[in-house]
């Protein structure tokens, strides 16, 4: 039965987003960094420049009207007990979310890298308390930083936690998962400002479409939370090839019994949360480049159908890599979009010439 949910609107009034990926969430070794590290080097380690209000601009002239900022934490905090965020970081991350506030965007920040094996948190019993602690520590210090914007900044407590190479998940973890979303929530709603209403997302295990882990969700008592999904389906087509080791890697896609595949994932979220009012943002979704590039259109084009018939905002992940096995549809470097069919079926907006 359909229950009113505050955020259920809000979700429903994105029509697309961009994520700007490989940015600020990246992880580097220190072996790998300068010995006295900038905000630069982070930002720029995994190739692309450093993000500006040009950037956003041309995001939002080809027609995405929200972003999505990942920003990993891990190592710009302190030590134990108050974990606190390096200043120089925090005010990075604070100067290109309010330039994309300033510019109408839906932003969503999160916490990304920290809840994988490459992060400061996990999921396993014996760091569990340790976890808690530094999640609900950076959620208060990032909910203070950001309490006089309104609600067009959504916070996504986690992104995609799972532990070491298990994507599935068990009971054990399911658990951990739905212990940090609560606590960062509780945090979140306990600072100054705007957080008492702020629209949160919370994810499922690995951010995972699968059954049991959506099944596993335990949802706040809060209506302005969203869940967070990443779908990208099928991996074998939508991934890299070179990290489709489990399978041949796919080259086409379109044919019936793709398309009855993509369709039992959207039907499976739509049972469990849109027709309960509960609101899903599809937070990473998008398919490598391809030499067949008539598969990869067609795949963006049902995608987009099938989660905008189902008021599932979707956020099309790009980590700035262009070309065939790479998920970018930006070039950052000269402000263009080197695919416009694609940019025009996620955002209905033709960018002609441009």
């Amino acid at each position: 039965m359909f229950q009113y949910n505050f955020a259920f609107e809000f979700a429903r009034s994105i029509r697309c987003g961009w994520n700007l990926g490989n940015t600020f969430d990246c992880i580097v070794k220190p072996e790998h960094l300068p010995s006295h590290p900038t905000t630069t080097d982070f930002e720029t380690a995994w190739g692309n420049p450093p993000p500006s209000r040009a950037h956003l601009e041309a995001i939002r002239d080809a027609g995405f009207d929200a972003v999505r900022i990942p920003v990993s934490w891990g190592q710009h905090i302190g030590d134990a007990p108050d974990y606190t965020i390096d200043p120089c970081w925090m005010e990075r991350v604070d100067k290109l979310v309010r330039e994309a506030f300033s510019l109408g965007f839906r932003i969503i920040l999160n916490v990304h890298h920290d809840a994988s094996p490459l992060g400061r948190l996990s999921l396993l019993p014996d760091r569990l308390d340790e976890s808690e602690a530094i999640l609900c520590s950076l959620w208060t210090q990032i909910a203070n930083q950001f309490s006089d914007l309104g609600e067009s900044l959504i916070f996504e407590v986690l992104n995609e936690p799972h532990t070491a190479d298990d994507w599935i998940g068990t009971p054990e973890r399911y658990a951990a998962v739905n212990r940090l979303n609560h606590a960062a929530v509780a945090a979140i709603r306990s600072t100054k400002g705007n957080n008492s209403s702020r629209y949160l997302m919370i994810p499922t295990y690995a951010a995972s479409a699968k059954q049991a882990a959506i099944e596993a969700l335990e949802l706040p008592a809060d209506d302005r939370i969203m869940v967070s999904i990443h779908a990208y389906a099928p991996t074998d087509f939508c991934l890299p090839s070179y990290e489709v080791v489990w399978a041949e890697s796919k080259t086409t896609w379109g044919s019936k019994e793709d398309i009855d595949a993509l369709l039992k994932i959207f039907n499976r979220l739509e049972r469990h949360f849109i027709s309960r009012g509960i609101p899903v943002i599809l937070g990473e979704a998008a398919a490598v480049g391809k030499a067949d590039r008539r598969s990869r259109l067609f795949w963006a084009a049902v995608y987009a159908k099938e989660a905008a018939a189902r008021s599932m905002p979707c956020f099309w992940w790009d980590e700035g890599h262009l070309g065939i096995d790479g998920m970018g549809i930006f070039d950052r470097q000269t402000l263009s979009f080197p695919e416009p069919e694609l940019v025009s079926i996620l955002t209905g907006k033709s960018l002609g010439n441009r």
